[in-house]
């Protein structure tokens, strides 16, 4: 008896939540702006739930269209704003009472722009998901707290990724500075190109493919596993690794230990003129070619 009356009592409150999400009065909303390439230095992209596209276009203007939802009457979900030579994008929730629940995608931020390395890129969003697709910056920050983040084709000087609660990919790109930082997900790089490359994580695994041989390179996480494998065979490296669990390999042609520990294993390879640091508080490292 107990258990119907409860189970009537759920029945209730979705069927009112339901009732008050339908009576908010959802329509589609879109809108595109375009902006002449050479008038535009900086980007900016504040979302709170709606996914971010960022990707390259053959036309000869930066195109930001919104696709999505609007639930209030009045208010616009995104408002673009361009001030000298900055375009600003915001997109915030309606706050209420249905505000916190959401049936299938909200809705799309999307940007296109000509494949000419702007000065700065930022996106941050809370709970969408990110992809940029085939694009340059000078300087491209990405911050994600709960969604994934998939990017692709990036060509950028500096490149700095945060993640709260998801897992990053990055593939096929060239960050001469890249700085990868997760707290709760996985990592996976794969045919980067990088001088310099620190990529962290609280708890999540950190996977490299075909990783090119840079001035410095370190992977560091808490609890996970590191995995590097080498596109080609490094010539001038000195490497680190660490871990607690007492499984390390690493195997790469003509390296020479100088320290072969439970927990340590340190070497070189030629004139170990590059650095690579691989350090794991509980995790398996395997670094090879």
């Amino acid at each position: 008896m107990k258990n119907s009356i409860v189970t009537s009592i759920i029945l209730i409150t979705v069927s009112g939540l339901l009732s008050g999400c339908q009576q908010t009065g959802e329509k589609n909303f879109k809108e595109e702006t375009s902006f002449e390439v050479g008038s535009i230095e900086e980007i900016e992209i504040n979302s709170e739930s709606w996914d971010i596209e960022l990707q390259n276009t053959e036309t000869e203007n930066i195109i930001i269209a919104v696709d999505g939802k609007q639930k209030g009457k009045n208010n616009d979900p995104v408002i673009i704003n361009n001030e000298e030579k900055k375009v600003t994008v915001k997109q915030r929730d309606e706050k209420g009472i249905s505000s916190g629940f959401s049936f299938g995608k909200e809705g799309t931020i999307s940007i296109s722009i000509p494949k000419k390395k702007l000065a700065q890129i930022t996106l941050n969003n809370t709970y969408g998901d990110i992809k940029v697709m085939d694009a340059a910056a000078e300087n491209i920050t990405v911050s994600n707290d709960s969604g994934t983040g998939k990017i692709e084709g990036l060509s950028a000087e500096k490149g700095k990724f945060i993640s709260k609660d998801g897992e990053w990919s990055l593939e096929n790109s060239s960050v001469k500075e890249l700085i990868v930082t997760s707290a709760a997900g996985d990592n996976y790089i794969t045919n980067v190109i990088s001088s310099k490359g620190e990529i962290t994580s609280t708890d999540g695994e950190i996977i490299m493919k075909d990783a090119i041989e840079g001035e410095s390179l370190r992977a560091e996480t808490k609890s996970g596993d590191i995995t590097i494998s080498y596109k080609e065979t490094p010539t001038s490296l000195k490497v680190t690794a660490n871990s607690n669990s007492f499984d390390i390999t690493v195997d790469l042609n003509n390296f020479k230990k100088t320290v072969n520990a439970e927990n340590s294993i340190e070497g070189t390879v030629g004139d170990r003129l590059n650095k690579l640091e691989a350090i794991s508080k509980n995790g398996v490292i395997n670094i090879t070619e």
